[in-house]
């Protein structure tokens, strides 16, 4: 969502009008549920995906037409039967939500982005039919569930709750870093990477984390704040940093804590922090070695690894709060 809004900005401010494509119902076989957003440009695609396919494609085109003929928000329900020459089976009901140049349009974007920088629940309120209503933000909606329509004012509105999602903190910036960084922001995952070295935490070989920080690993309660949404990947240089990082999280209520290396290298810090006092019951917490176990080898195949654990423990935490 946060790249979304920064696309609709972007857009707004080159005065191009544009239209957010949302899939808000579906039956039967479809390539995506409700909640997907693309945002069309007249000269195509600018963002996102409701599917992919002839649905997507279709969807793209009428968009454009549309936009050369002056816009206007306006909903449309695509078959995708065998009969329809799709292979799917089920229906999609897609809006078209026109957003024009202007403050107001700047402003929903702005907004959005402000509520995703507090780390609270929020709202966005997509209108529903034809007209010249334009998305809303709220911050309270009483509403079953987290997405649903909602009447208010006599406007129908497709409600979808968002919420801070967390934050993955890597500890260490080495090779693995530098593959894992840029694929988890891809995923939409937001990252902040710490290392004590100067020479590698260096923000030029990480532009898509949010923050790149040189740190000390026995004084992170310094600089850090980890929140039962965060994730904690420690990928440092050795057993004594990594030993010394998790000393630091398991003080924490951080809801996922990886380590990577070899069995030997996380047998070495186990022991360690038993030595300290620590419990099996607090080293229970700790995932090693981190990742899913696809036969990776190098630094990209471990970092789609470790990925995919992560997409799996976010998806989990999502279903849990529906």
């Amino acid at each position: 969502m946060k790249d979304l809004m920064k696309k609709i900005q972007a857009q707004t401010l080159d005065s191009q009008p544009c239209y957010l494509v949302a899939l808000i119902e579906s039956e039967g076989s479809t390539p995506r549920t409700g909640g997907a957003y693309m945002l069309v440009g007249e000269k195509g695609l600018l963002y996102g995906t409701i599917g992919g396919g002839g649905m997507e494609y279709a969807a793209q085109q009428l968009a454009q037409q549309r936009l050369r003929c002056g816009g206007g928000s306006f909903v449309k329900t695509f078959d995708l039967s065998p009969a329809a020459g799709m292979a799917c089976g089920g229906s999609c009901q897609v809006q078209f939500c026109y957003l024009p140049v202007g403050e107001e349009t700047e402003d929903l974007a702005e907004e959005a982005l402000s509520a995703m920088k507090q780390r609270a629940p929020w709202w966005f309120l997509l209108p529903l039919g034809e007209g010249n209503a334009l998305p809303q933000i709220k911050k309270d909606l009483q509403l079953a569930g987290r997405r649903g329509v909602i009447n208010i004012d006599g406007c129908a509105y497709y409600a979808e709750q968002y919420d801070y999602d967390g934050s993955v903190y890597v500890f260490g910036a080495g090779h693995v870093a530098r593959e894992l960084v840029p694929l988890l922001s891809h995923l939409g995952f937001k990252c902040i990477v710490l290392d004590d070295r100067a020479e590698f935490a260096d923000a030029a070989a990480f532009p898509q984390a949010e923050r790149v920080q040189q740190v000390d690993f026995t004084k992170l309660q310094e600089v850090c704040s980890l929140t039962a949404k965060d994730y904690a990947v420690v990928m440092t240089r050795g057993h004594v940093h990594d030993a010394n990082v998790e000393r630091y999280l398991l003080t924490t209520p951080v809801g996922y804590i990886g380590i990577m290396g070899s069995k030997n290298k996380a047998a070495m810090a186990r022991a360690a922090l038993l030595a300290d006092g620590y419990s099996e019951q607090q080293l229970a917490r700790v995932i090693t070695p981190i990742g899913i176990d696809i036969g990776s080898e190098t630094p990209a195949e471990i970092a789609v690894s470790i990925a995919a654990q992560l997409i799996q423990t976010r998806a989990e935490r999502v279903s849990e709060r529906v």
